[in-house]
């Protein structure tokens, strides 16, 4: 695309956008980014107090490092649910493009012209949700002072990075933004006739479970069994590889359970809601990819109560910062669960329609697209379980033997679930508008 060609472009863009004005698709999609950048930037504030009092010699050389070692591998946990965050936030923003996109092709638009202006959309609600986060980062700073770690307060001071973190954090979300709108445009062709044509999803791959396997048979062989010596450091990073490969595995679980409940589905809305996990795995994980790896750490970190000797303030700090990575995870999974299922019921809009002018009541279809978040939520929160205690296998009957901790963990899986569901509910009231809104016309 030329500079002339471009400056057209961007001008319709914003022609278009004045008079379109925000919708409330477009403050959905900031808020997503906004919460996704928060989270971003209170997790790294923790790394670099961490830091600082590592370098400044405040506490102790190797609890010190083992701590900022953790506090590396939290946000490296919380890292794949600000992607799947932000996924859903360009998702929910460009849903509605494919009628906007045919007018303008249809009006003599390029196909160039119309892609680069979804992502205009995308961007521009990403900096705002950038900008709204920075600064709902700097209100819940001071509460976040107030918890005690290694023997010592947090400050202010510690838990705000340089300036130059904040901008790469920042320009990280804003990269996001732009790769998730490019790989969702993959999606949607829209010919000249102004005709949207989907692509379908390809299909997913058994090499999912060897990917899954080797991580797992690395962890077994090195931290259960070991039979090859390492230092505690590997034995971490290996948690966390096996945590995120969890990601590798989820999707094709998911989908076939969903295949089994859909060949013995006793009623319309679980067979809709099967079937349409079955024909997006991937997205259905997506929604409970951050409440899954809330449940992996509070298996693992449920451990540290019941290890921990009287006065271990190390075991304290592990089960405090444990419990902040749950929180995290917990509003990033919340948020993104209403925020991805909006995006589905605008995205499957044709078929919310065809099927009320067919006849489909609408409490059929809000219990399908409830239970479309539930299936998958219910295998995904089980499966990381599973995988929660592997990783605690080294220590599985001292962590049977703690009542306390078992019952914690089962409490904590129970509310992430309900949380989720809770969440999915700010999504139902679409449901009425998107079918009813053709049918009506």
């Amino acid at each position: 695309m030329d500079r002339g060609l471009a400056m057209i472009t961007l001008k319709l863009w914003a022609r278009l956008a004045r008079a379109t004005g925000p919708r409330a698709t477009d403050v959905l999609s900031a808020i997503a980014f906004a919460f996704a950048t928060a989270a971003l930037l209170a997790v790294l504030g923790g790394v670099n107090a961490f830091r600082m009092r590592l370098e400044e010699g405040r506490v102790d050389p190797l609890d010190g490092q083992l701590v900022l070692t953790l506090s590396f591998v939290a946000a490296a946990l919380l890292l794949p649910a600000v992607w799947t965050l932000a996924q859903a936030a360009v998702r929910l923003a460009i849903a509605r493009r494919d009628d906007r996109l045919a007018a303008l092709r249809l009006a003599g638009a390029t196909r160039g012209q119309v892609s680069a202006m979804a992502v205009l959309d995308a961007v521009a609600q990403a900096l705002v949700g950038v900008v709204v986060g920075a600064m709902l980062a700097l209100a819940v700073t001071p509460g976040i002072a107030r918890i005690e770690f290694q023997g010592l307060p947090f400050t202010v001071a510690e838990l705000l990075p340089p300036a130059w973190v904040w901008l790469a954090a920042a320009g990280a979300v804003l990269l996001t933004a732009l790769g998730a709108a490019l790989a969702s445009l993959r999606r949607v062709h829209v010919t000249p006739l102004g005709v949207a044509q989907r692509v379908s999803p390809k299909r997913l791959s058994l090499w999912r479970i060897l990917g899954f396997a080797i991580a797992a048979g690395a962890y077994v062989a090195v931290v259960v069994l070991d039979l090859v010596p390492a230092e505690l450091s590997v034995s971490i990073a290996l948690i966390s590889v096996v945590v995120l490969a969890y990601s590798l595995i989820g999707p094709l679980m998911i989908q076939g359970i969903a295949w089994l409940v859909a060949k013995d589905a006793r009623s319309p809305a679980t067979l809709l809601a099967a079937r349409r996990v079955i024909d997006d795995p991937r997205g259905a994980f997506n929604i409970v990819g951050a409440m899954s790896v809330a449940v992996m750490a509070g298996g693992f970190a449920s451990l540290a109560p019941a290890a921990a000797a009287p006065g271990d303030a190390l075991a304290v700090d592990m089960a405090t910062g444990a419990a902040l990575t749950i929180a995290i995870a917990g509003v990033l999974g919340a948020v993104l669960a209403g925020i991805a299922q909006s995006a589905k019921v605008l995205d499957q809009r044709r078929e919310h329609q065809a099927m009320h002018r067919m006849g489909v009541e609408l409490p059929v279809m809000r219990a399908a697209l409830v239970r479309q978040v539930a299936l998958p939520l219910v295998v995904g929160v089980g499966g990381a379980a599973a995988v929660a205690l592997l990783l605690i296998l080294p220590s599985f009957m001292l962590w049977w033997s703690s009542a306390g901790s078992v019952i914690t963990w089962a409490l904590m899986a129970v509310g992430a679930v309900a949380v989720t569901l809770g969440a999915t509910a700010a999504a139902l009231p679409l449901v009425k508008r998107v079918a009813t809104e053709t049918a009506a016309a």
